[in-house]
């Protein structure tokens, strides 16, 4: 891993030279289903979405910090927000918050593996924001997730835990970098639940448990 690091910090100090344009994170060998075969990347809006998938899929905290704007919201459905404490008008959390809680977990030894892919449903629709005295404006849709978090067990007895996420919606609001033209960063991932968790699945391998994607950042 520092290998790859030092590497890519080197290619970043060619490219003026050589004038290449250069992706921060190509592999999806963590079950990250990307359409294009080429490396996402954040100059368009789906391009930021698959690679902030990608980057969640292969615990890649650098890539995920960078696809989120500097006054992102992360917000939480209702229950959630409660267990958190989370004020009724305020459900939600701001980057500080997200990157803590995702480093914690991408950092977690009992992590064994992450999964994310997706859905788009409909298509970009031009939205706005208005957060204190600044008016945003880009583009919003919805997204159909499978995340999945795998961890281990906490004895010989137990079986695997996987919480995997199936029944809610991701609303995601991306605008254009405030620091580097061309770009797109996530302003907002609003999370709605599509029906009621299911039971969880057991066996005597894997015991799957129903979640929310927000009940997966509040754990860590």
């Amino acid at each position: 891993m520092k290998t790859r690091r030092v590497l890519r910090s080197w290619l970043f100090l060619i490219v003026p030279v050589l004038g290449i344009s250069l992706m921060l994170s190509c592999s999806s060998d963590k079950g990250t289903e990307i359409d294009d075969p080429d490396c996402p990347d954040r100059t368009t809006a789906d391009g930021l979405l698959k690679m902030f998938a990608n980057a969640y899929a292969e615990m890649n905290l650098l890539d995920y910090d960078e696809c989120l704007d500097e006054s992102f919201l992360f917000m939480f459905t209702d229950e959630i927000a409660d267990s958190l404490g989370l004020p009724q008008d305020e459900p939600w959390w701001g980057k500080t918050e997200d990157i803590i809680s995702t480093r914690n977990m991408f950092e977690d030894p009992v992590v064994l593996n992450v999964a994310f892919s997706y859905e788009a449903l409909g298509e970009w629709a031009p939205c706005h924001a208005v957060r204190d005295d600044t008016t945003f404006s880009g583009f919003c849709r919805t997204f159909d997730p499978l995340i999945e978090v795998t961890v281990s067990a906490h004895s010989e007895y137990d079986p695997i835990l996987k919480f995997r996420v199936d029944d809610s919606f991701l609303d995601v609001m991306v605008v254009p970098d405030r620091f580097t033209d061309g770009l797109w960063c996530i302003l907002r991932i609003e999370e709605v639940k599509k029906q009621h968790l299911r039971s969880p699945v057991v066996s005597e391998v894997t015991a799957t448990e129903p979640s929310t994607w927000g009940g997966i950042k509040s754990m860590w």
